[in-house]
């Protein structure tokens, strides 16, 4: 996806198209009204996310111990010394250098801002007035970081040459950024050289004020050049035990950045904007008004995203639907088959009965009779099942002989005749016990009463009424007690 990049230096302002790792030729605006007209029309024509990249003198770095805070606290912390620092600039960023190991384990800050918005404003208003997504606003300190990642030393000065700004030095401890500042230059490549000569021990001497870095270290000069002005450099440039110079190709650099551009001088302009749209930093001095458009880019993509997620997963849904919906026809199919067949069937017999002139309710009528008159003459399993089972559970009660015979006078309740049996039997292995056997009898009868008979003893094997005689033999062991029973069976409504 093609970028807009903005330069924006002391003395001008430029634009550049960059696409597929390949930064375009730069077009120049004045800083006036006909420049700012231009700058509208060409953002018509290039409506890509910019980003904006400014290397100006008006840019301040403070160094704060500030408490280790949370939330809202260290928001409004945060905003206090913002307001302390740079209350006339809404460019203007914190950032985390490192957390203190000892004592209250407080965060070592670094408070920077853009402190001249006058140079930015008009074209951020032309920005915004065109709705152009800005991503962010980058100062080159900030986005110089990477090119140090993998230099070993704790203690570096990064020096680079932007033709439209100036020698650019930047001090870095243990890979975090301290301190910068540009030195305006006027000429070429003889000009650069001459400057870095003569403002190298300068910077030098404003960090050992810092005691940066510590007394017994060196400090790393690394200088972005092209291998036309190395000479130069070396002749200009003299190493001391303090102080150690190295010199990083900018060809080098541009392979290493997956750059695709072509660098024919030291000016470090189109490799620093190569390196901001590759590896944009998190941290900018744009606010969320500033970078409205870009948050509504994303949103906007998030949306489509969603949408088309959820169209993706409709579309799988709807295949597996259709799908399953498919194997259920296949299963249904033999189901309807034994259906068809089964109502082919149905219809044969149908053809095959005989027709009738009698009316169906006649027909009813009769059906209903039948069933009636079957409860007049129940089968004779209906009527000893029962008891059958109960006398699967007295094994001493012999039976002799059973008959049975319907009696409507014994049928009440039930409106069908009830059936009398009578029942003939002994009791074996009581012996002269007649107590127990009486009252083994009697359990017999309880039985048969719960099980819906209606028990009557006809002839009991011992008569203890007032007109019975009791006698016996007691020289008998093998006397068998005889008894009648008679049982009614009622038909259940």
């Amino acid at each position: 996806m093609a970028s807009t990049l903005l330069f924006l230096s002391a003395d001008s302002f430029h634009a550049s198209i960059w696409q597929g790792g390949k930064l375009g030729a730069p077009q120049y605006f004045s800083n006036d009204a006909d420049g700012r007209e231009q700058f509208s029309l060409f953002l018509k024509r290039h409506r890509n996310q910019a980003y904006m990249l400014v290397d100006v003198i008006e840019e301040d770095f403070r160094l704060e111990t500030v408490p280790h805070l949370m939330g809202s606290a260290r928001r409004d912390l945060l905003a206090r010394k913002f307001e302390q620092f740079y209350r006339g600039s809404p460019f203007r960023q914190a950032t985390l250098l490192h957390r203190q190991e000892e004592g209250r384990r407080d965060d070592e800050m670094l408070f920077s801002a853009l402190t001249n918005p006058q140079r930015i404003s008009p074209w951020l208003d032309a920005l915004l007035a065109n709705h152009i997504p800005l991503v962010g606003i980058y100062s080159l300190p900030n986005i110089s970081t990477p090119l140090i990642k993998n230099i070993e030393s704790d203690h570096v000065l990064l020096l680079s040459w932007e033709k439209d700004a100036g020698l650019r030095q930047t001090y870095f401890n243990n890979k975090r950024l301290h301190f910068s500042r540009l030195i305006p230059i006027n000429g070429g490549s003889d000009a650069f050289s001459e400057s870095v000569a003569s403002e190298t021990p300068r910077t030098q001497q404003y960090l050992k004020s810092l005691s940066l870095p510590p007394p017994g270290e060196v400090l790393d000069v690394y200088i972005i050049c092209h291998t036309s002005d190395r000479v130069a450099l070396q002749t200009h440039l003299e190493a001391n035990s303090d102080l150690r110079y190295t010199y990083l190709d900018i060809q080098e650099l541009g392979k290493r950045i997956k750059s695709k551009n072509e660098y024919t001088s030291s000016d470090a302009t189109p490799l620093l904007l190569h390196l901001l749209a590759a590896t944009p930093p998190s941290s900018h001095y744009a606010n969320s008004d500033h970078t409205h458009f870009h948050l509504m880019c994303q949103l906007r993509r998030l949306m489509y995203a969603t949408a088309a997620t959820i169209t993706l997963a409709s579309s799988l849904w709807s295949g597996l639907a259709f799908w399953q919906g498919r194997e259920y026809v296949a299963e249904t199919e033999p189901v309807n088959m034994q259906t068809e067949r089964a109502l082919q069937q149905t219809q044969l017999i149908q053809r095959s009965f005989a027709n009738t002139t009698v009316p169906a309710a006649d027909m009813k009528t009769a059906v209903l009779m039948a069933r009636k008159l079957s409860q007049y003459s129940p089968p004779p399993e209906n009527i000893l099942r029962d008891l059958t089972l109960v006398l699967d559970n007295f094994k001493q009660i012999n039976v002799v002989k059973i008959g049975w015979h319907p009696s409507a006078a014994d049928a009440a309740p039930s409106a069908y005749p009830a059936q009398v049996i009578t029942f003939d039997g002994n009791l074996a292995g009581f012996g002269s016990e007649y107590r127990r056997a009486l009252d083994y009898l009697a359990r017999f009868q309880l039985a048969l009463t719960q099980r819906g008979y209606t028990v009557t003893a006809e002839k009991m094997p011992l008569d203890v009424s007032s007109r019975g005689i009791i006698s016996g033999d007691i020289q008998s062991n093998s006397s068998s007690a005889q008894f009648t029973l008679k049982i009614i069976w009622r038909q259940k409504e």
